[in-house]
């Protein structure tokens, strides 16, 4: 072969491995990746995050910074980080609470977090249950609303507006029971009050009611997931029960500032994909009571946009109330 024809096939070859082979960014990442926390130190989104950097700084091949900026819902780590140079070298771990609920909610101050701000990759899904006290004469949950139908229910959650206030004013109006909101600063309280007695039910995530669950001290009733719960096997889901849009109980994604070159934030979803795949990666989030899973980029956006079209569907056809 000569010289010409030699250059000529490697050409070829080259060519053809490109095309196998994902487009990295040039360079990507030279320096550590700083991760912006939209919530406190310690925290159950703070633990998720800082085992996700550390899954992603292998990955990458870089160091990758937790950096807890709270405050406003997530305004605060929002305002921030889309301020900073569309590089790839700041990052949001946002939840679907501060990049789908609060900007609808709060669209006069939070409408942005909409816009401003460009979907990496999904790393978990969350799921809700609701529970009653095992002493509860009420067994599952079509028991449950003919009890609510004959006087008002109590259901505890960690907030209003959040998830489980959400989707349970849905699910009250889709089964025509009669349930009255109780907010609480946290789910502890909820939990304390429901196996004291003080409250009928709680619609709390995984992780605030295994203990209880596992003791006994209460009963699930439906869980609010796209399938069972491998922990709790025999809780069917609000879908099984008759009761459909029950399954967006949360969500946690990566999210970068506009503007971040499509290579960057395909780089790194690829990366956050190929370590959440792995079983040990997988057992280490269930613990933390969500279900690992990565995603492309277009795949957190079209998740972010259904949970937007959700909140505003139950703000449009139920009487919620989010003033207090």
């Amino acid at each position: 072969m000569n010289r010409r024809n030699f250059v000529l096939a490697a050409s070829c070859i080259a060519a053809t491995i490109g095309l196998a082979t994902p487009v990295l960014a040039a360079g990507y990442p030279d320096r550590p990746v700083t991760l912006v926390v939209p919530f406190s130190p310690g925290g159950g989104t703070d633990l998720l995050a800082r085992l996700v950097s550390s899954k992603l700084e292998t990955a990458l091949g870089a160091p990758v910074v937790v950096d807890n900026r709270p405050g406003a819902s997530g305004a605060v780590a929002g305002a921030y980080v889309k301020t900073q140079p569309a590089d790839g070298y700041t990052l949001l771990f946002g939840t679907s609470s501060t990049n789908a609920i609060s900007p609808v909610l709060h669209e006069d101050k939070m409408g942005d977090m909409l816009t401003g701000l460009d979907p990496v990759s999904l790393v978990a899904n969350s799921a809700l249950i609701l529970v009653v006290p095992a002493s509860s004469p009420i067994t599952d949950l079509k028991g449950y609303v003919e009890a609510s139908k004959e006087r008002p229910l109590t259901y505890g959650t960690f907030g209003v507006g959040s998830t489980p206030h959400l989707l349970g004013t849905l699910f009250a109006s889709k089964a025509g029971a009669d349930m009255i909101h109780v907010p609480y600063k946290g789910s502890a309280p909820a939990v304390a009050d429901v196996t004291g007695g003080h409250t009928d039910s709680a619609f709390l995530t995984v992780t605030a009611l295994t203990a209880s669950l596992q003791d006994e001290a209460m009963r699930g009733l439906a869980v609010a997931a796209e399938g069972r719960l491998p922990q709790f096997p025999d809780i069917p889901t609000f879908a099984e029960e008759g009761y459909d849009s029950l399954d967006d109980a949360g969500w946690f994604g990566i999210f970068a500032p506009a503007g971040v070159p499509a290579e960057i934030r395909t780089q790194v979803s690829e990366a956050i994909r190929s370590v959440l795949g792995q079983p040990e990666a997988q057992e280490e989030f269930a613990k933390l009571g969500v279900t690992a899973q990565g995603s492309s980029p277009e795949e957190l956006e079209k998740k972010r946009d259904a949970s937007v079209a959700l909140v505003r569907h139950i703000l449009a056809t139920t009487d919620i109330d989010i003033s207090k």
